[in-house]
Formats: structure tokens, C-alpha cells, sequence
């Protein structure tokens, strides 16, 4: 079975990107192009507070995505088997 990552956590983010960075790390690019995890910014408008979006592409199941949630400050990601 293939081990995948799963944002189950998405309002404890603070959008610091650790997970990008991990991720681009470990595929040896430099940037966000062909990124396999994206953070989107937004904005609750009932509450004016700065909500965080987490997307995360099916391939990343090639990378080690133990190390990829472990990197995370705040626990956002798990690792799930499909």
C-alpha cells in the first residue's frame, strides 16, 4: 500500500511552509514550480482571521512522507495508507 499525505489539521496552520520547503528538498528543486504540496492563503471574513489552505498533489507518494510530517511545527499532516 502507498503511503500518502493528508492535511487533517488545517486550521492549526500557520502557513509556514516547512512542508513546501521538505517536499522541494527532497525532489532537488529550487522554487515553487512543479511543487507536489501548495499553501494557499485566505481570509474567514466572519472572523477577519488569515486561514490557510493545504494542497497536496496524489504523486507525492514518491517522496518520504514520513519526513515531510514530521517537519511540520505544528502536526498539520498525516500519513495515510491507500
Amino acid at each position: 500500500m502507498a503511503k500518502t499525505l493528508k492535511p487533517t489539521r488545517n486550521d492549526k496552520c500557520t502557513g509556514c511552509e516547512m512542508c513546501v520547503f521538505e517536499s522541494q528538498r527532497q525532489l532537488k528543486k529550487i522554487g515553487l514550480e512543479e511543487s507536489l504540496i501548495r499553501v494557499f492563503r485566505g481570509k474567514n471574513e466572519n472572523t477577519n482571521t488569515v486561514t490557510f489552505d493545504i494542497e497536496i498533489d496524489p504523486r507525492s507518494s514518491v517522496l518520504d512522507t514520513e519526513k515531510i510530517a514530521t517537519v511540520c511545527p505544528r502536526e498539520v499532516l498525516e500519513v495515510v495508507e491507500q
